[in-house]
């Protein structure tokens, strides 16, 4: 078990990345109110991958495991690219799980 949070997965290759987080953040709103409102804004952990392939092998995974409960960002700026992730953690800990292995996102 762990505490309810939503985590953001960004690209380390993006000088602006924290800006597509907030896009994915933003898509994650509109995709899924009730699980927003759940999330209260609340605990949010950032997350990080090298590149946009890395994204997208994240992206696949968490297909695989939890179907469609997590929100991708496209940057219409960089062809559509997958610029960021988000997925809500609501305390069961199997999204926390999936991605333990990533690192936290810095500077």
């Amino acid at each position: 078990m762990c505490e309810p949070r939503l985590y953001v997965i960004l690209r380390e290759d993006l000088a602006f990345k924290y800006i597509q987080g907030q896009h994915v953040v933003a898509q994650f709103a509109l995709n899924f109110p009730a699980k927003f409102k759940e999330w209260n804004n609340e605990k949010i952990v950032n997350l990080s991958v090298f590149n946009g392939i890395s994204l997208n092998s994240i992206h696949e995974m968490l297909w695989d495991k939890f179907g469609t409960s997590h929100a991708v960002f496209h940057e219409p700026d960089l062809g559509d690219a997958i610029t960021g992730i988000a997925i809500f953690e609501n305390g069961e800990g199997h999204v926390a799980h999936a991605l333990k292995h990533l690192k936290l996102a810095t500077k």
